[in-house]
């Protein structure tokens, strides 16, 4: 039944879509159906192909998607896998649709003793294995002959489709790199599927493995682990959906979960600009194959390391890029920059940016615990300095004068002999600089805290980053104002 009201409501889906036409504007291409000849399943399948944006205008490897229930699912796929490229939520990919002829003779396994088929499963079932013969023998080959594709390929099953995936992930699992189950049909063979492929996954026969269960019965293999040496597995939930509905909101919460790391590293206070490009590298042992870096990644390592005045880092972050993207105006424009100041002397006021390794303890710090307001304006800026572990955060919250406030924990730098406590912010965009602060207890117990940038010399007007605060504590929960 089921399976009944999935097919009702794809129709009505469709048919709504459909509208008049409006004038004689230019078609927008998203894609292109290919009929593909299957000596395997004896039919021509249709199959949709949609590539990256900038697919004609490089020369990268993509992923690959391969959705089934290509002629609903593949263009909702398809729009994901575009929209969150553009914002770097995920690589560029390669989409490809399969289409369905018989769905439930295809995606379904052979009936096993003491199951029976619901009679809307039709006569026709037991299909699955001839149909992973011609995804592993005939289309992937394909698409890898007929595109630019990496190593690394994503099967999205939903419903049917899901114990499909289901099946591959026992039977053939490193066919696939990555796995999205969408509320599998796990009631098909009494759950046969489901305790197969978590005894695949349990048995970790495919090391990097990145598989996303989404509404599916708890599996007790979620784990935090990024993959490498045990497959990656996670466990989703989608609320508020129909079975019908829920494809693209689970779509978009799976993909975004197996290539979190994939995202455009940023920089990280207490290392340097060049450990940027070396969580590409240690992405590259986890999933098995060179990720490409994108150049936007290379361009603020390189900027970074040039204004942090680490010279060397890069010199060969540039040549790294220029191997990767050859010469380009932006390449010639960073090695001008790094001749420029690697020929300047050193600016005058700059302090380096230095994290010691060891953080101050909680009982070193514990004399400045507590919650602070400014003494002249409490909404203005607010700091809290609480225990973590055997360690400290501290907390800010700072309004500007349009009203907007900034809030986050901020690196803890150290606490010195003289007993001044250090902490940074990350004020300046794109550059591998702090703002600290530096918070000093005075005899009236009220703490004075100075402002220093490090690693950069501002340029400019500036005031705040020389402003110097005065704070009170006040107990947490009460009123700030004077």
């Amino acid at each position: 039944m089921r399976e009944h009201l999935r097919i009702v409501t794809t129709l009505l889906i469709a048919t709504a879509c459909q509208g008049p036409a409006q004038g004689t504007g230019t078609p927008i291409e998203t894609g292109r159906t290919i009929p593909f000849e299957s000596k395997t399943l004896g039919e021509t399948r249709q199959i949709s192909v949609s590539l990256p944006r900038d697919y004609s205008t490089t020369n990268e490897r993509y992923p690959v998607l391969v959705v089934l229930d290509g002629e609903l699912e593949h263009d909702i796929a398809a729009s994901i896998a575009r929209f969150y490229a553009s914002t770097s939520t995920l690589p560029p990919m390669i989409v490809v649709g399969v289409r369905n002829t018989n769905r439930m003779r295809d995606l379904s396994t052979t009936p096993t003793a003491g199951f029976t088929p619901p009679p809307e499963a039709g006569s026709s079932t037991g299909g699955a294995d001839r149909f992973l013969a011609f995804l592993g023998d005939e289309l992937l080959p394909y698409i890898d002959r007929s595109y630019r594709t990496a190593p690394m390929r994503v099967l999205i099953g939903h419903s049917i489709g899901g114990l499909f995936a289901l099946h591959v992930i026992d039977k053939k699992p490193a066919l696939f790199t990555g796995y999205i189950v969408m509320e599998p049909a796990i009631w098909w063979n009494n759950e046969l599927e489901l305790r197969a492929a978590r005894a695949s996954l349990a048995s970790s026969v495919v090391p990097r493995a990145r598989v996303m269960f989404v509404n599916t019965q708890h599996m007790g293999l979620d784990t935090t682990h990024w993959g490498g040496d045990r497959p990656m597995v996670r466990e989703i939930t989608v609320d508020g959906e129909t079975h019908a509905s829920m494809a693209a909101a689970g779509m978009m919460l799976a993909l975004r979960t197996m290539f979190s790391d994939f995202r455009p590293s940023e920089w990280r206070p207490g290392t340097k600009p060049i450990a940027i490009l070396e969580r590409y590298d240690s992405l590259a042992a986890r999933v098995g194959y060179a990720v490409p870096i994108p150049a936007s990644a290379y361009e603020s390592a390189i900027r970074m390391s040039i204004h942090a005045r680490e010279f060397d880092d890069a010199s060969r972050a540039l040549e790294r890029m220029e191997r990767s993207f050859g010469a380009s105006p932006d390449a010639r424009e960073l090695r001008q920059l790094l001749a420029d100041e690697r020929a300047a002397p050193v600016p005058p006021g700059l302090i380096p940016l230095t994290i010691p390794s060891r953080r101050p303890s909680a009982r070193d710090a514990a004399r400045f615990f507590g919650h602070w307001v400014r003494v002249d304006d409490a909404g203005a800026h607010a700091v809290d300095v609480t225990a973590s572990a055997d360690t400290i955060v501290v907390h800010d919250s700072i309004r500007f004068p349009d009203g907007s406030v900034d809030a986050g924990d901020h690196q803890v730098i150290q606490l010195t002999n003289a007993g001044v406590l250090e902490w940074g912010l990350p004020w300046f965009r794109g550059v591998a600089a702090l703002l600290v602060l530096k918070g000093e207890l005075q005899p009236n117990g009220t703490l004075k805290v100075t402002r220093e940038p490090r690693g950069w010399v501002p340029r400019g007007p500036g005031d705040d980053m020389h402003l110097t605060e005065i704070f009170r504590r006040v107990p947490r929960g009460l009123p700030s104002a004077k």
